[in-house]
């Protein structure tokens, strides 16, 4: 029974080594991808961040255009009103 447990034993110390650096090797590839989608999150993060900052100008720039169109029709108006009531 020492015998065959002892060869086990040594079989199993054989394969601990490879198998602890296939294990070793597999952690540094989930260390590296996690490393990897960090900095992809933080990339992403920011151009979402700028797109949203872009897309708040476009829409105050939107909104300014419109209220100044809509000044300009409304004393285009008003001037039309006043030229009618005083004729």
């Amino acid at each position: 029974m020492d015998s065959s447990s002892g060869t086990s034993s040594n079989s199993f110390s054989g394969k601990n080594p490879s198998g602890l650096e296939a294990l070793q090797k597999q952690h540094e590839e989930k260390t590296r991808r996690v490393e990897e989608l960090k900095s992809q999150i933080v990339a992403v993060k920011l151009d979402l961040e700028k797109k949203r900052k872009d897309a708040l100008e476009d829409k105050k720039e939107v909104f300014k255009s419109l209220s100044d169109k809509y000044n300009s029709l409304r004393e285009e108006y008003n001037n039309t009103l006043a030229e009618r009531s005083s004729e």
